[in-house]
């Protein structure tokens, strides 16, 4: 007994011993694997990482790090291999499947790629990057719910995930679950109110009749604002309406040329619309005096809705505000015509 005793106490120290070392040498590689990465030095990791492979072949760290470098060089098979090994040599650790799927990926083996996102969330069912590309492959494979259910999963973890959000409000507008795709496009607006993305959610919104945001060409740029809303029955401007008021004073500013055209609609109330009209260039021009003193902003205001034409759709809007800037002269009244942007996954 006392010497089977011994005997452990005596190899306790060497095992111990191994792990320390492993983890030190980890450690190390993931150090080292972070800053190439970070720089998006591709090549010097792989070269850092040949190296290391050729000193330590059974270290799965290693492996999977090299693999994340031959995959950013496009070397998709090598990289398989390499993912492949460390899923060997440590299959509970779901980046090492969730990587092998990606590359998988790049090669057009969707079901492949699948299968390992599956695994990798088998091993780490909060495993973010799995959820939202599990997600990604079953919304490319027509599989709406299932791709819907992933999306949710991963926004319970990250709620302002982007890709998650957008694709959201894709799949509902496929689903035809259109009250909830009003909210979906409005939850990405939300967190995301500026980029090509935005612009494409508000064309889907839009397009539903809600009005909230609008994408307005400002010159060589398009920015998606808010409403610009008033209080009831008056022209003096909603709070939430200003910063949105802001962002078209600032970049009017930054552009130099070309003149600021606000257009007002107020179905069957004339005097309304010029009131508003007038109430947005006097804040601009309290907020930004150099556009006074340059009198770039030009007004109109008309009595009749405003007709947009999106995806096709004729729309109908009985009180907007709109903005564009340009040397020439506005468009007709109540002829709004917006080019949709196609409609894309993100």
């Amino acid at each position: 007994m006392c010497r089977h005793i011994l005997c452990l106490l005596l190899l306790f120290p060497a095992l111990f011993g191994c792990g320390v070392k492993e983890l030190g040498q980890n450690l190390k590689y993931d150090i080292q694997g972070e800053h190439f990465l970070g720089k998006e030095d591709f090549r010097g990791g792989a070269d850092a990482f040949a190296r290391a492979l050729a000193e330590n072949p059974n270290n799965a760290r290693v492996r999977y790090y090299y693999g994340r470098f031959l995959l950013a060089d496009q070397q998709e098979r090598l990289a398989i291999e390499q993912f492949s090994q460390a899923v060997t040599l440590a299959p509970d650790n779901g980046d090492y499947h969730f990587w092998l799927g990606m590359a998988l990926g790049e090669t057009g083996d969707s079901d492949s790629e699948r299968d390992n996102y599956r695994e990798a969330l088998r091993r780490d069912p909060q495993h973010l990057q799995a959820l939202i590309h599990l997600g990604h492959n079953l919304l490319r494979r027509g599989d709406y719910v299932g791709g819907l259910a992933n999306y949710h999963q991963a926004l319970q973890i990250n709620p302002n995930h982007p890709q998650a959000l957008y694709n959201r409000g894709v799949i509902l507008h496929h689903l035809q679950r259109t009250p909830e795709e009003r909210l979906a496009w409005l939850f990405y607006l939300d967190a995301y109110p500026s980029g090509a993305f935005a612009r494409l959610a508000t064309d889907r919104l839009n397009a539903l009749k809600d009005y909230s945001y609008r994408n307005h060409r400002l010159g060589i740029r398009t920015l998606t604002l808010t409403d610009i809303g008033f209080l009831p029955f008056d022209d003096q401007i909603a709070a939430y309406a200003k910063p949105s008021l802001d962002l078209v004073g600032a970049t009017t500013v930054n552009m130099k040329q070309g003149n600021l055209n606000i257009l007002v609609y107020q179905l069957n109330n004339l005097e309304l619309a010029r009131k508003r009209a007038i109430a947005i260039r006097n804040y601009l021009y309290q907020r930004f005096p150099e556009l006074q003193v340059s009198q770039r902003i030009r007004t109109s205001w008309f009595d009749t809705a405003e007709i947009l034409t999106l995806h096709g759709q004729k729309l109908t809007i009985e009180q907007s505000v709109r903005f564009f800037l340009a040397d020439h002269r506005p468009t007709p009244p109540g002829k709004t015509r917006i080019k949709a942007e196609k409609f894309k996954k993100k």
